[in-house]
Order: C-alpha cells, then sequence, then structure tokens
C-alpha cells in the first residue's frame, strides 16, 4: 500500500516537471517587450562605433601619410598621397607611397565619404582612381599645393547609410594640422 505522504510527493513531483503555457508565454511577452526597447538604444551604439572606427582610420592614414613625407625626405615626384572615393565602404580611400597601411583601405559596414571638399585636386584621366579627389604632403609634412588652389579647410565628411550619424575630418591649414569633429553635422 502506498502511504499518503509518498502520493503526495508524486503529485507535486510531477508539477515541478516543467512550465505551465501561460508561464512561458509571459516570460516570452516580457523579453518581447525589453527586446523592443533595447534594439534600437544598441543599433544607434553600434552606429556610433563603427563611424567612429572609420574615422579614426582616416585620421591615422593622413597622420602616418604627412610622417611619412616627412621621415623620408620624399621629392616632389614621389609625394605621400591619400586619394578618397566617395559613396563607397569597401576600397573607401587610398594610402600611396607610406611605409605602413599603404594600398585600398575599407571603411567599417555602412559608413561611407559622404562628401570631400571639392578644391581639392582630381586624380588624372590617366589613373585607376581618375577625377577621385586627393591630398598629398610633400618633405616638410605639409599639404602640397603648388597651385595655391586648395582652400582650408579641407573636409571629409562621413556618414552611416541609414542613420543620422555624421563625423568629419578636417586639415585646417596648409601646415597640415587636423582636427576630427561631429558637430555640425558636416565640416564646412
Amino acid at each position: 500500500m502506498i502511504s499518503k505522504s509518498k502520493k503526495q510527493r508524486d503529485r507535486y513531483s510531477r508539477s515541478l516537471l516543467g512550465f505551465t503555457l501561460i508561464e512561458v508565454l509571459v516570460v516570452m511577452i516580457i523579453v518581447g517587450i525589453l527586446s523592443a526597447i533595447a534594439a534600437p538604444s544598441w543599433l544607434g551604439f553600434v552606429n556610433n562605433q563603427r563611424i567612429n572606427s572609420s574615422q579614426t582610420k582616416i585620421f591615422q592614414a593622413i597622420k602616418v601619410a604627412q610622417s611619412d613625407a616627412k621621415i623620408r625626405n620624399l621629392s616632389n615626384a614621389n609625394r605621400s598621397r591619400i586619394i578618397f572615393k566617395t559613396g563607397l565602404t569597401t576600397n573607401a580611400f587610398r594610402s600611396d607611397n607610406v611605409r605602413s597601411n599603404a594600398g585600398q583601405q575599407s571603411l567599417e559596414p555602412g559608413v561611407t565619404i559622404s562628401s570631400v571638399t571639392t578644391t581639392l585636386p582630381v586624380m588624372p584621366v590617366s589613373d585607376a582612381d581618375a577625377g577621385k579627389s586627393y591630398i598629398e604632403f610633400d618633405s616638410r609634412g605639409f599639404v602640397y599645393d603648388p597651385s595655391n588652389q586648395i582652400t582650408y579647410p579641407i573636409c571629409i565628411n562621413l556618414e552611416v547609410s541609414g542613420s543620422q550619424k555624421k563625423r568629419w575630418i578636417s586639415i585646417r591649414t596648409l601646415l597640415g594640422a587636423v582636427v576630427t569633429g561631429s558637430e555640425p553635422t558636416t565640416c564646412t
């Protein structure tokens, strides 16, 4: 014969084997609400990190090009150069005649160069990057501008597609003073 206490234990142990449908639904609703609240914040955070990282890449490329031009004391025929391609994420800029990180460079996913100062010279038709804006640095690390047609500041504006996030890099003077920022929304 089975004792009364054993019957009660069996009844309670069976009821602790799983969750009821109501309990599962309540948990799913709570998780859904929390996800709906957190998702926009998370996407904003990710976009902010991407554009900051891309801004840093271009800033560092400019500083490396200036530094290499000084260290190597480059002649006018072989200056350090950075070529900018607007509207691209992959291969958005190219560094030439630098010791490290030379060649095509990509930005973070979704980040593009939205605009570059229009007074910069453009690559000649004979080059693969014909019509793209570029900056060259002479042996002193200054912006190379023999025709005195470049106006300052030189602005490189970045944006994240589908977002209001914008950042910029600016070369403020002929001497190559570089600054970054996010306000106003574009460098002018």
